[in-house]
């Protein structure tokens, strides 16, 4: 009787003592989360791409006249654009890399009539083309 005795207190003080292992990992474990995060709150994360993207917008002038011209018009002076100043049209070697050029920007910008507008004239100059 007295061994069953000394093996249920040895076997309370193995389980004892293993408990409090555990109990002062998950004691470490809640420190390191909580230096994360008083970390965190010290340094605050980078921007993301879309937080910039809207800082950006805020700040900058909005042109609603070329926003409206753009609904409207940009399609027809692309089409009329596209038609002119395609790099087809020119065998000259010289007039050909500047259409080229000019192609390139009219197609990256087909809804942006400003920006259209700019590279009509920039085709009326460099290319001697008539509208």
């Amino acid at each position: 009787m007295i061994d069953t005795l000394v093996q249920n207190s040895t076997q309370n003080v193995v389980s004892h003592s293993s408990n409090n292992i555990w109990m002062w990992v998950a004691i470490v474990e809640c420190l390191i989360i909580v230096g994360l995060l008083l970390a965190r709150r010290k340094n605050p994360p980078n921007q993301t791409a879309k937080q910039k993207f809207k800082e950006d917008a805020k700040n900058e002038q909005i042109d609603f006249q070329n926003i409206m011209e753009s609904s409207f018009k940009s399609k027809s002076l692309y089409d009329e654009l596209k038609v002119k100043c395609h790099p087809d049209r020119f065998t000259d070697a010289t007039k050909n890399a500047i259409a080229n050029s000019i192609f390139q920007e009219i197609a990256k910008n087909k809804t942006n009539y400003k920006k259209l507008l700019e590279l009509k004239e920039e085709a009326q100059q460099k290319l001697g083309i008539t509208f």
